[in-house]
């Protein structure tokens, strides 16, 4: 659900969305296909979003691609970790459009 509501609002900005069931999937999706900006949650099965992040992070291919991380989770240690890790940036459970495009905005888009 969250991901189709995430999509939605990418395409009412004009994205192009790709879809992803877990960090496994993504990382695959990433060595196929170019993308701009990823949006990741961090609870997904199989791989997480902290290891699609430190992953994703240790490719040079990967460095620079700006990650949007998504959850409900919202402690200090976890935004910490996720800045540890090299995420852009943070949004929280519920999403808005406004709130995906404040993130895009502070990533240049």
């Amino acid at each position: 659900m969250h991901r189709t509501l995430i999509k939605g609002s990418l395409m009412i900005l004009g994205f192009e969305v790709d879809l992803a069931e877990d960090g496994l999937q993504g990382m695959t999706s990433l060595k196929e296909n170019p993308y701009d900006v990823i949006f990741s949650d961090i609870e997904m099965p199989n791989m997480n979003g902290f290891e699609f992040l430190a992953r994703l992070r240790r490719d040079p291919r990967f460095r620079r691609l700006p990650v949007v991380m998504l959850s409900t989770l919202k402690d200090d240690t976890t935004i910490a970790r996720m800045k540890r890790l090299g995420a852009n940036c943070y949004l929280t459970k519920p999403y808005t459009i406004d709130g995906i495009k404040q993130a895009l905005k502070t990533l240049n888009f």
